[in-house]
């Protein structure tokens, strides 16, 4: 019996080897997505359920693109800074600790394994605590726990850099905290016996299309829809759901979700340094652009939604690093700025066009290096910096009815240096 549990031990750290990073990071760090095509999207979630934590990541959609493997979607996705490597594989992600462990009970109930003793409780898995405090790496909290993922339910028997993503995968980073993702239903040859193996698979993906979609606040503005999506979080923590509940609720939330009719709204999105297009175009007063990363835009594109029966249109123009100000306005969804060029945009002027144009007001905010959010700009007057040489990293753009309040102050929209 011991030599069994001894192979088990051998089997589960090979699994964790192979299952973890084994290609080149460096080389995949050095990737940009700015001159790939877009292959389609795919749902992607980082969970802690075993630690009773929730999610460090909660489902979304996010774009892939010609040549991804795993690993370039984790380094873009999470960004390279906040994962942990060794030996080109993950040992543990900046963050993502929390400390508020709450160890399911059908994870304590679990087998023992002749070498570690027995299945962790809360108790003992706070005794054991972090390796380091600032993330969460394997064998914190039991000595058989790491990071593990799925796509589609599956655990695959290789590593990251042999995912090829394709359009429409679920792929979900899980931490493991016990047997070696026995623990997740993880069913390996001569590993330890699996809890639960319920299908999660589409609900996460469900809740991914609405975390992604535009309309998510007014959806959750009705109560029916709001009381599902709310089940649905603690539906996926929990490790003992059957399969019938999981689909139930599914089924339920899917067919709950409103039908939601648009007001006049300005959609847009960015083309972001070493990021390319983002794949999802934001909505009326959300961030297009990045935060922290110090990457600037490069391009844009604007179109309104919920304009039929308005003759109504919106046109835009942007400053452009070494060009200046673009002498043509581009209009409904064209691009302004440039594209592999690696020029910054600094400023950009937006108004609203056609007969009905009088009925509206559009505001525009804008991220500038340096200065950070600058107030509202309205109806055609200049957003960013002028004479510094500062990148735009973030924007946000809003429609409203003629003369309804500013979403923000309006007192500075634009800097210029005079000097």
């Amino acid at each position: 019996m011991k030599k069994l549990m001894k192979q088990m031990l051998m089997l589960g750290l090979t699994l964790m080897s192979i299952l973890l990073f084994t290609g080149s990071v460096l080389a995949e760090e050095n990737m940009t997505v700015q001159d790939k095509s877009q292959t389609g999207t795919i749902t992607i979630s980082v969970e802690k359920f075993t630690l009773g934590e929730g999610y460090y990541i909660e489902p979304v959609q996010i774009p892939i693109y010609t040549g991804d493997t795993g690993i370039s979607v984790l380094n873009r996705f999470l960004g390279s800074d906040k994962i942990v490597w060794k030996n080109n594989y993950l040992v543990g992600l900046y963050g993502a600790q929390v400390g508020t462990v709450k160890v399911p009970a059908s994870i304590s109930a679990m087998e023992s394994h002749s070498d570690f003793g027995d299945a962790p409780t809360t108790e003992s898995a706070l005794a054991e605590g972090l390796t380091y405090p600032d993330r969460l790496s394997e064998k914190d909290y039991s000595p058989m726990s790491g990071w593990m993922y799925s796509v589609n339910n599956n655990f695959p028997g290789y590593g990251l850099d042999g995912y090829t993503p394709s359009d429409g995968d679920v792929f979900r980073l899980q931490f493991t905290l016990w047997g070696y993702g026995a623990d997740l239903g993880q069913d390996f040859q001569g590993g330890m016996t699996p809890i639960n193996q319920t299908d999660k698979t589409d609900l996460t993906k469900l809740l991914a299309e609405i975390n992604s979609s535009g309309k998510k606040s007014q959806y959750l503005k009705e109560a029916a829809f709001k009381s599902l999506y709310n089940q649905a979080y603690p539906m996926m923590m929990d490790l003992d759901a059957t399969t019938k509940q999981v689909r139930e609720l599914c089924s339920n939330l899917k067919a709950a979700i409103p039908v939601v009719t648009e007001p006049v709204a300005a959609t847009y999105h960015t083309h972001i340094q070493n990021i390319g297009w983002e794949s999802i175009w934001k909505t009326d007063g959300d961030v297009s652009g990045t935060s922290g990363k110090s990457l600037r835009l490069e391009g844009i594109e604007v179109k309104l939604t919920g304009t039929e029966g308005y003759d109504l249109g919106i046109r835009y123009k942007t400053h452009i690093e070494n060009i200046g100000w673009e002498n043509i306005w581009k209009t409904n969804g064209e691009m302004s700025g440039t594209k592999g060029q690696g020029l910054r945009l600094e400023g950009i002027n937006v108004e609203l066009t056609g007969a009905d144009a009088k009925q509206f007001d559009v505001y525009y905010q804008v991220h500038a290096q340096n200065f950070g959010w600058l107030d509202w700009a309205l109806n055609g007057a200049s957003a960013g910096t002028a004479g510094f040489g500062y990148r735009l990293e973030g924007i946000r753009i809003s429609v409203v009815p003629k003369g309804a309040a500013a979403p923000g102050s309006t007192a500075r929209p634009f800097v210029q240096n005079n000097q």
